[in-house]
């Protein structure tokens, strides 16, 4: 991925002028001290990714201008994990390393036994410039959505499939669950927070058909676990 790499959340179009404003052209700006003339990447998390030319600079802002724009279609298989809040240390390197991954969608809730039980509107906000961050390292178009959710209890459907972390030693394998049904077009997996899951979310998981299944032989910590679940399910 080039050091270049912008972002907006703007439709990108040929020959569109916009301005880069805000971090990003802070980013532009002060660290990788592009200058007038010279020709940039602006990606939108939409599967838009367009070459621009640096314009005009300004004191606060960027005029670029489009020369090219190439679209990416979307994944076929989507990967969606499911997270019980964690602390907000171990949840920030969920979402940068999920994003690496090829996380799709990231759906967060309370989770009985979860220290934290809301994200303010300012913490949400930093996720989201970490996963921009990530994606714009990573080389990949699409931005992850990152969703609050009630918790389990107040669920009135469940998706499928749907996997979650479980501690039973009868548990199987993720790799050779899903090798059983290997063709849906998106799978779930269930992480619970640093304590785990309680055993009503666990027996809710069951109720609804969600399969219980083991990541490694170790008990692994809840960013572990949904980094290792999302590379699993990437090379399967």
């Amino acid at each position: 991925m080039p050091i270049d790499r912008f972002y907006t959340e703007s439709v990108l179009k040929n020959d569109c002028e916009f301005f880069l404003e805000e971090q990003e052209f802070h980013h532009l700006y002060r660290v990788t001290r592009t200058r007038e003339g010279e020709q940039i990447e602006i990606v939108n998390g939409k599967g838009q990714l367009a070459e621009a030319n640096v314009e005009r600079i300004e004191k606060r802002k960027a005029l670029l201008k489009i020369t090219q724009v190439i679209e990416s279609p979307p994944s076929s298989f989507k990967r969606i994990l499911i997270q019980a809040i964690p602390k907000l240390n171990r949840l920030e390197m969920i979402v940068e390393k999920g994003t690496e991954l090829g996380m799709e969608e990231l759906w967060l809730f309370p989770g009985e036994r979860s220290e934290k039980k809301q994200l303010p509107e300012n913490q949400l906000d930093r996720l989201k410039t970490i996963s921009i961050s990530a994606m714009k390292q990573c080389g990949r178009l699409y931005l992850p959505s990152i969703v609050l959710h009630p918790p389990l209890q107040k669920w009135k459907t469940f998706p499928s499939p749907c996997y979650f972390g479980d501690l039973c030693p009868e548990a199987p394998s993720l790799f050779k669950e899903y090798q059983k049904s290997p063709h849906s077009e998106c799978v779930f997996f269930a992480i619970g927070p640093e304590s785990g899951f309680s055993d009503n979310e666990i027996e809710i998981f069951r109720t609804h058909h969600a399969k219980g299944i083991f990541l490694n032989e170790n008990i692994l910590r809840t960013d572990t676990a949904a980094i290792a679940a999302l590379a699993i399910l990437g090379i399967i």
